[in-house]
This record gives structure tokens, C-alpha cells and sequence, in this order.
């Protein structure tokens, strides 16, 4: 920095040594003032907000709470199972649900809503 200023340099009566100390003492306040030296984690090294590890206990109950779910859709009806299935666990829409299972899309939305409800009624209240 003294080199690329060194035009800028006027004799005071200060000694020049002085002014090279002063530029390596401003050079010094920067860098501990930059965010580089600073502890802090960056944005892109932050994790997402889906990849936030989950704990042991958030792992059992999830695992508690698919098989609570899976056992109470095994005790509806093959028609409800299939329309559960489809829709939630296969991501299909009202439509696309309908011509698999050759029925109207109105037939679909009452079926699905009766399994809701059927599966509603067999989960454990803290399984909801």
C-alpha cells in the first residue's frame, strides 16, 4: 500500500518511517475488522433448512407413527387401501387415481375422505 501511495507522500517534519507505521497499523484494524477474520458462518455454508439433522428421538416416534399408520391402513377396506396408497403414498392426483382404478373422480374424493376419516377414527389420539 506504501508503494502504490508513495506519490502521495509530502515531507511534514514527521519521520517516514512513521507514516509506513501508521499504513501497517491501518492495514492491521482492517483485517481484524473484515469479515474473513470474523467467526461467523457463511449463508453458503449454513445447512438447508430439509437437511437439519433430526435427533434419535424425533427418529422413533416418526418410525412409532408409520407403523401406528400402516397398521391402521392395513384394517381398511381394499378399495380404501388401494385409494390411500395411490393418492398419498404414490403422489397421484384425483384423475390419475380415477383411471387407475377405473372409477370417477367423484367416487375417488368420497373414497378418499371416507379412508381419511376411517383412518382417523384407528390412529391413537397422540399418533394424529
Amino acid at each position: 500500500r506504501a508503494l502504490r501511495r508513495i506519490s502521495t507522500f509530502t515531507y511534514q517534519g514527521r519521520d517516514f518511517g512513521a507514516w509506513l507505521v501508521t499504513i501497517a497499523r491501518n492495514l492491521v484494524a482492517d483485517h481484524f475488522k473484515s469479515s474473513r477474520f470474523r467467526l461467523e458462518v457463511t449463508t453458503g455454508e449454513m445447512l438447508d433448512a430439509n437437511e437439519v439433522e433430526r435427533s434419535p428421538e424425533d427418529s422413533v416416534l416418526e418410525s412409532l407413527s408409520n407403523a401406528a399408520l400402516l397398521e391402521a391402513v392395513r384394517k381398511l377396506n381394499p378399495q380404501q387401501q388401494e385409494c390411500v396408497t395411490l393418492r398419498f403414498l404414490n403422489g397421484l392426483s384425483v384423475a390419475e387415481t380415477a383411471r387407475v382404478m377405473g372409477k370417477n373422480e367423484g367416487a375417488i374424493k368420497t373414497l378418499q375422505y371416507r379412508a381419511v376419516r376411517t383412518l382417523a377414527r384407528l390412529l391413537p389420539d397422540d399418533a394424529r
